[in-house]
C-alpha cells in the first residue's frame, strides 16, 4: 500500500516537474499572482494598484502559452523565443499604463475579450496548417481542465477540513483569510501546473479510440436530445411569432445566442463520432441548417433595441456574437469537410475586434447613444444652436430616455464624451440644464406589512362574534351563522377588496377594504412590522360595530408616478350586531 502512495506521489512530482519544464513563464506568473492575491487578502488595500497588476499577469499566461507553442512547433528559434517573451514583457507593462487605467466596464471587458483571444490562439498553434488531430487535441485538454479542478476541489476541501479540525480542537486561532490562502494556492498554482503537465505534446497524434467514453454517452444520449428539444421549442416560439406579427426585442436574443454557442461546441465535440455514430452524423447536417431562421429572429430581435435605443456594449456583443454563430453555421451546413480550427481563429479575431480600433464596441456605442441624445433634444425642442435649453414639459418617457444616456456615460464612459452637455456638466445641474432631475425606468417595488403583536391579548367584551382570519375566503364566496336569529353572513372579495356584512339577507355593512389597507401603507412607507394600533381600523352605523385587524398586506408599486396596488389581505374581524 505504502509502495503506491509513494508511486502515486512520485507520479504527480514528475508531472509538477514536466510541467515546469514545459512551461516556466507561465507557472511563474500563477506563482506571482497568488502572492499578489494573499497579500491583498490580508492587507486589504484601498487602491485597485495590486488587482490591476495580478490581472496584467494573468493576461501573461496565454501570451507565454502561445509563444511557448510556437517553439515547439520549431517555428521560433530560441533566441527568437527569448526576443519574443522580452516582447511580451513589455507589452504588458504597457497595457497595465495604457488598457488598464480602471476596473471599469471598459477596461475590464476588453480584458476579458482579449484573454479569451490569447486561449483560443493557444489551442490552435498547434494545430495551424495540420488537417487530423485537432479535435481530439481539444477534447483531451478539456477533460483535463475537468479532471485536473476536480482533483483540486477535493484537495481544497482536504486541506479545510484538515485546518478546521486543527482550529477546533486545539483553538489554533487560524484566522478566516488562511482558508482563501489554500483556495488561492491550490487553485493558483497546483491545478495550473498539474492542468499543463497534461497538455499534449507537439506531434503526438491520439486516435479515435481514445475519445472519452463518459464524454461521448454524454453528448449523444443526453446534450444532443436536450438541445433537439430546445430547437422544437424555439421553432414553436418562432411560429408564434409570425402568426401574431409580434416581434420580441428582449431575452429571445441571449436565449437563441447561448444556444447556438453551445450548439456549435456539440458540433466539434461530436466531429470524431461521426463515422460511427448515425445520431451524431445527423445532428451535425441538419441542425446548422435549423439553426439560420432562429438566427434570424435573433437579428431581428436586437436590430428593434437597435433600432429604438441605439447601440451599447452589450448590444454590440450580441451582434457580433450572432455574427460569429452565423457564419460558423453557415460553413458547418455548406462545408463538406469543415476546418473546425477556422471557427475558433474567427472567434479570436472577432473578439479582437470588438474591443480594438474605431469599429470597437466603445466607439460604436458612444456614437450612437450621442446620435440618439441628439434625435431627442431635437424632438423636444429642446436644442436650440447647439445649446441645450431647460424643458419640464416632456413626456415621462423621454425623460427616462435621456436620462439614462446620461447615467450610461457617467457610469461606462465620462460625461464630456457626451458631446451636447456643457462643459463640466454634473449630475447635480440636471434640473438646471434640462429642467427635470433625473427619472428613472418605472419598475415595480414591492411592499409587505404585517402584524408583529399578533397573538396579543385583546378585549373582546364590547363584541360578539370573532373570525380570526378571512384567508380561506378565497376559496369560497362567504361565511356565515345562525345565532339568536341573527343570520348573519360575512363575505370578501379578495380581487376588489370588498368587504360585505349581511342580516335576514340584507346588506348591512359594505367596505372596500383595500383602501383602507392603502390608507395604511402610505401612512407607514418603508416599515414591515407594524403595531397593533396601526393596523387596527374600528366602524360603527345603526346596525353594527366592527373591528377590522390586518394580520398581513401586501402589494406592488411603481417608482414613477405610479399607483401602490394591493396584491393581498389578510384580517380578523370582530363584530358587534345591534337590535
Amino acid at each position: 500500500m505504502f509502495t503506491r502512495i509513494w508511486r502515486a506521489i512520485n507520479d504527480l512530482l514528475l508531472r509538477l516537474a514536466l510541467s515546469l519544464k514545459r512551461f516556466p513563464e507561465a507557472l511563474a506568473l500563477a506563482l506571482a499572482i497568488v502572492v499578489i492575491l494573499i497579500f491583498i487578502n490580508h492587507n486589504h488595500p484601498q487602491e485597485d494598484t495590486l488587482s490591476k497588476v495580478a490581472m496584467v499577469l494573468a493576461l501573461g499566461i496565454p501570451l507565454s502559452l502561445c509563444i511557448r507553442m510556437l517553439e515547439e512547433r520549431n517555428l521560433l528559434s530560441k533566441v527568437t523565443g527569448i526576443i519574443f517573451h522580452v516582447l511580451g514583457a513589455v507589452g504588458l507593462v504597457l497595457y497595465y499604463h495604457f488598457f488598464l487605467p480602471d476596473l471599469g466596464m471598459v477596461a475590464v471587458s476588453r480584458y476579458i475579450a482579449i484573454t479569451i483571444a490569447l486561449y483560443l490562439l493557444f489551442l490552435v498553434i498547434p494545430y495551424w496548417g495540420r488537417r487530423e488531430g485537432f479535435e481530439i487535441y481539444v477534447i483531451k485538454l478539456f477533460t483535463g481542465f475537468i479532471v485536473t479542478y476536480f482533483y483540486s476541489l477535493i484537495l481544497f476541501l482536504g486541506l479545510v477540513a484538515i485546518l478546521f479540525t486543527v482550529n477546533t480542537l486545539f483553538s489554533a486561532g487560524i484566522s478566516n483569510e488562511v482558508y482563501f490562502d489554500l483556495f488561492f494556492i491550490v487553485g493558483g498554482i497546483f491545478a495550473p501546473a498539474y492542468f499543463l503537465s497534461g497538455v499534449p505534446a507537439y506531434g503526438v497524434v491520439y486516435g479515435v479510440n481514445e475519445y472519452p467514453k463518459f464524454l461521448k454517452v454524454l453528448l449523444l444520449y443526453i446534450v444532443m436530445p436536450l438541445l433537439t428539444v430546445y430547437t422544437g421549442i424555439l421553432y414553436v416560439y418562432f411560429i408564434k411569432i409570425l402568426v401574431t406579427r409580434y416581434w420580441p426585442a428582449g431575452i429571445v436574443s441571449h436565449l437563441v445566442l447561448w444556444y447556438s454557442f453551445i450548439t456549435i461546441a456539440v458540433i466539434f465535440l461530436i466531429f470524431l463520432l461521426q463515422e460511427r455514430s448515425l445520431w451524431a452524423r445527423t445532428f451535425s447536417v441538419f441542425l446548422p441548417k435549423l439553426i439560420l431562421p432562429l438566427l434570424t429572429m435573433m437579428f431581428f430581435a436586437i436590430g428593434i433595441r437597435i433600432n429604438a435605443y441605439g447601440f451599447t456594449e452589450n448590444r454590440y456583443f450580441v451582434l457580433a456574437g450572432g455574427i460569429w454563430a452565423t457564419g460558423s453555421m453557415l460553413y458547418y451546413a455548406f462545408k463538406k469537410h469543415p476546418r473546425h480550427i477556422k471557427v475558433l481563429v474567427a472567434a479570436a479575431l472577432i473578439a479582437v475586434l470588438a474591443v480594438t480600433g474605431p469599429w470597437s464596441c466603445y466607439e460604436v456605442s458612444k456614437y450612437s447613444q450621442n446620435l440618439q441624445f441628439e434625435k431627442l433634444l431635437v424632438s423636444n425642442n429642446m436644442l436650440i444652436n447647439g445649446k441645450i435649453v431647460p424643458s419640464s414639459t416632456i413626456s415621462v418617457e423621454d425623460r427616462v430616455s435621456i436620462s439614462s444616456i446620461i447615467q450610461y456615460f457617467d457610469r461606462k464612459h465620462s460625461l464630456s464624451e457626451l458631446k451636447l452637455l456643457p462643459p463640466d456638466f454634473t449630475l447635480e445641474q440636471m434640473k438646471e440644464v434640462f429642467g427635470f432631475e433625473l427619472t428613472y425606468s418605472p419598475r415595480i417595488q414591492y411592499f409587505y406589512h404585517h402584524l408583529v403583536e399578533e397573538g396579543k391579548l385583546l378585549d373582546v367584551r364590547d363584541y360578539d362574534y370573532y373570525l380570526p382570519s378571512t384567508s380561506f375566503l378565497n376559496q369560497r364566496a362567504n361565511t356565515s351563522v345562525n345565532n339568536r336569529g341573527e343570520n348573519l353572513s360575512i363575505s370578501f372579495a379578495h380581487e376588489s377588496g370588498l368587504l360585505k356584512i349581511s342580516k335576514q339577507d340584507r346588506l348591512i355593512y359594505e367596505k372596500d377594504l383595500k383602501e383602507v389597507a392603502l390608507a395604511i401603507h402610505e401612512a407607514n412607507r418603508g416599515a414591515d412590522g407594524l403595531n397593533l394600533e396601526d393596523m387596527t381600523v374600528v366602524e360603527e352605523n345603526e346596525h353594527l360595530k366592527i373591528l377590522v385587524q390586518f394580520l398581513h398586506i401586501s402589494g406592488t408599486e411603481e417608482n414613477e408616478a405610479g399607483e401602490p396596488r394591493i396584491d393581498w389581505l389578510d384580517f380578523s374581524l370582530l363584530l358587534k350586531v345591534k337590535e
